[in-house]
């Protein structure tokens, strides 16, 4: 059985490259091409400095392809890659004019970034969602109008990397915002005396003391939920906010190389987002874990807006991260010590702040279980009977809950990874008692998300087993206890997949990476497979590209993209080549689709046959695939 825990962040991909590479291809004509025209095309750069986008090698530049286009009402000139159909840059003309009213600039085949001459700066897809206004020499940003909580965090290290005081102006909060968001009383008097400090002196300081260098750059930003603060007599209309932020800093993008800088709070004005105050931090390379985020905003009980409860966790706060950086890439003869020293602070900042006691207590199991899983820490059994000791004394329902299901989970795995490897019948007793206990506690604990956990677990045993009745009650169970949750509604969808057999797939609307709709019905005479597959398992790809002949493949990739930021270009990478379309979603295994089906690990294949009617609903052994569609011959 394969355990999932994936770390999910969403990323939203828009985007018209199908729209518009068809409109190239249909309506262009080659243009009276000679080579200054392609020089001149790529020697007008974005007016922004930080764009990503395509530019041919110089052996290459004298093959791309200049075509006009005309795209609704909108007429011009397309820089074409040496394959003439991969977009480069595009040339928009004013209607009645050969005057360029737009360049818009590709990356992969994407658009990243459109200039409006004169007028506006806008970021598309992979590139992100800014827009802004240009000043008056035409290419320096002079507002926003709209900016992404990411990207405001973003362009203020580029402002502090450089000492850009008027950069960083640009995403911080002003007094003239406040009267935006009608904020009045202690609340808004706090919030002032904030952007009073936001002076070009103060800046240059701040700058001089970080010392970021010249290769670092924003890696991620580090928040939590965003929060509505309710409409009242402080606040006109409600107020989107992030507390306690911070920014994850890496040197030449090596994440061994990292530190936070403490930016405080995030406030949406119209469809800006914007820094109260001055970040803080420590010289780059010098973190002592001495400074931590901090609030005006964030509600206490009793309801005043004081920066306490960051502060008074702050320097184990920062030493957590430390750690946890340093778990990440630690080699197997340091990860006991470095796990027990995440564990003790994990404990110390629960010790210390009551109200994340049960998260941090959650953390600490997670934590020794990662390591016992691994095979790095191999006194996990005993690290895990000790913190159950602890938080059966202290602890809510939740993280009892969590750590037996864990431990559950770590009796097997100390037999499964003995050294020398268990006898089959060993192993086999093994398994059946972690079946049994843990069957016991999906009964025990329903209420619970571990007990859901447990019970999707067990669910996934059992179609392995092709019982697929006693999956269903399984997956039933989950959708009884777990309400509106993710896990519930991932269990929602392999109901409907399991009981789509013998009928019609049920499947929502989906689209392929190309911007297609995907059809799952019979087609070309052949049946159809949906393919769920990792990029981590190229034998499995193997195996599906040698059947692609006998079937239509519907491919589901369930990789997490790395960079949400980048996921088209990481998904377009690895699909490369592969005689499918392919479903992709940066949320990987908690993506729309998986949860949509209710998968839960990969490969898996949803048989259809010619008919269009489901055969198998979970085939996890490709093996047996090919001899089930022998069968079907």
């Amino acid at each position: 059985m394969l355990l999932q825990g994936t770390l999910v962040s969403r990323f939203a991909a828009v985007g018209r490259l199908a729209t518009i590479v068809g409109v190239l291809v249909a309506c262009s004509a080659l243009y009276a091409q000679k080579p200054e025209q392609t020089e001149q095309i790529l020697n007008r750069l974005p007016t922004q400095a930080d764009v990503d986008c395509d530019v041919p090698a110089a052996a290459d530049v004298e093959k791309c392809v200049v075509k006009r286009f005309k795209e609704q009402d909108v007429t011009g000139v397309v820089l074409c890659a040496p394959d003439g159909s991969t977009p480069l840059r595009v040339w928009t003309v004013a209607p009645g004019s050969s005057k360029v009213e737009q360049i818009r600039f590709y990356k992969n085949g994407i658009e990243v970034f459109r200039d409006v001459i004169g007028q506006e700066a806008r970021w598309f897809n992979t590139g992100g969602t800014r827009r802004g206004v240009l000043g008056a020499d035409k290419k320096t940003i002079e507002s926003w109008t709209s900016i992404s909580p990411q990207e405001a965090t973003q362009e203020a290290v580029a402002a502090l990397k450089t000492n850009d005081f008027e950069r960083y102006q640009r995403v911080a909060l002003t007094l003239d915002d406040l009267k935006t968001l009608g904020l009045s009383g202690p609340l808004a008097a706090e919030i002032q005396n904030e952007i009073k400090g936001v002076s070009p002196d103060a800046f240059a300081k701040l700058a001089q003391k970080l010392n970021i260098p010249d290769d670092a750059n924003w890696g991620a930003l580090n928040a939590g939920r965003p929060a509505t603060i309710p409409a009242s007599d402080a606040v006109a209309e409600d107020l989107e906010a992030y507390y306690n932020v911070a920014i994850i800093v890496m040197k030449g993008g090596d994440a061994a190389q990292s530190q936070e800088l403490y930016v405080g709070d995030l406030v949406k004005v119209g469809d800006v987002w914007k820094i109260v105050g001055l970040p803080t931090g420590e010289p780059f390379g010098q973190a002592t874990g001495a400074v931590s985020a901090s609030s005006v905003l964030l509600p206490t009980e009793g309801g005043a807006n004081v920066a306490a409860s960051s502060a008074d966790v702050g320097e184990m706060g920062a030493a957590l991260s430390e750690a946890y950086r340093k778990l990440e890439t630690a080699s197997p003869q340091d990860y006991p010590a470095l796990c027990d020293q995440t564990v003790e602070l994990l404990l110390n900042v629960a010790a210390s702040n009551p109200q994340e006691s049960d998260n941090m207590l959650s953390q600490a199991v997670d934590v020794v279980f990662t390591g016992l899983q691994s095979g790095m820490y191999p006194n996990g059994v005993e690290k895990l009977a000790s913190l159950a000791e602890k938080i059966n004394e202290t602890g809510g329902d939740e993280v009892k809950a969590r750590v037996r299901q864990r431990q559950i989970t770590a009796a097997f795995y100390a037999v499964a990874q003995s050294q020398p490897q268990p006898k089959p019948s060993e192993l086999s007793k093994a398994q059946e008692k972690y079946t049994e206990d843990l069957t016991a506690f999906a009964e025990e604990y329903a209420g619970t998300a571990a007990g859901s956990e447990a019970a999707m677990s067990l669910a996934l045993d059992q179609e392995y087993l092709l019982e697929n009745d006693a999956a269903i009650g399984y997956y039933q169970q989950v959708v009884k206890n777990a309400g509106g949750s993710e896990i519930a509604r991932k269990a929602q969808g392999a109901l409907a997949r399991l009981q789509s057999e013998g009928g019609a797939l049920k499947a929502p609307k989906l689209k392929y990476l190309d911007g297609s709709d995907v059809a799952f019905g019979a087609a070309g005479g052949k049946p159809t497979i949906v393919f769920f597959w990792g990029s981590w398992d190229q034998d499995s790809v193997a195996k599906v590209k040698q059947l692609a002949n006998q079937v239509n493949v519907v491919g589901v990739n369930v990789d997490s993209a790395p960079d949400p930021n980048n996921a088209a270009a990481y998904f377009q990478q690895i699909t490369r080549g592969l005689p499918w379309k392919n479903v992709c979603d940066p949320n990987g295994l908690e993506g729309t689709a998986p949860v949509a089906f209710g998968v839960q690990t990969a490969p898996w294949v949803v048989l259809i046959g010619k008919d269009g009617k489901v055969v198998r609903s979970n085939i996890a052994n490709l093996d047996e695939l090919s001899d089930v569609l022998k069968e079907l011959k």
